[in-house]
């Protein structure tokens, strides 16, 4: 949880953000293993981090999850390849990242989430 909540203030620090994610605004799940952190973003920004999922958060709008291994390769400085993107992790023959539910949001703010992940390079 501590990594998450250094990767919000990262996020939310972050300059590019306000202008590129100014109407990204969703409810998503980042899973690390078997944990799962909802993430409520408004005009993109985090506004909230829950660690696990209450029937009150089943409204989440997509999903991402991937394995621990994964997500410490990707937010590398320097990425290995297969890990550089979350395309490349997603790819049918790689199968590190799995993209989950409503995507309408998720390909609507791509580019600010985009921005976002790669934010955890910097944590």
């Amino acid at each position: 949880m501590e990594w998450i909540e250094r990767w919000a203030r990262c996020v939310n620090d972050d300059r590019i953000l306000p202008v590129i994610g100014r109407f990204f605004t969703s409810r998503f799940v980042l899973g690390v293993d078997e944990t799962e952190y909802l993430i409520e973003v408004r005009g993109g920004k985090i506004q909230r981090i829950a660690e696990g999922l209450t029937p009150n958060d089943l409204g989440y709008d997509f999903g991402l999850k991937a394995p621990s291994s994964a997500w410490m390769k990707f937010s590398q400085r320097i990425p290995p390849p297969m890990f550089n993107d979350i395309w490349a992790m997603a790819h049918p023959l790689h199968r590190q990242l799995i993209i989950e539910g409503n995507t309408l949001p998720f390909w609507q703010n791509l580019r600010a989430l985009t921005r976002m992940l790669s934010l955890m390079r910097q944590v």
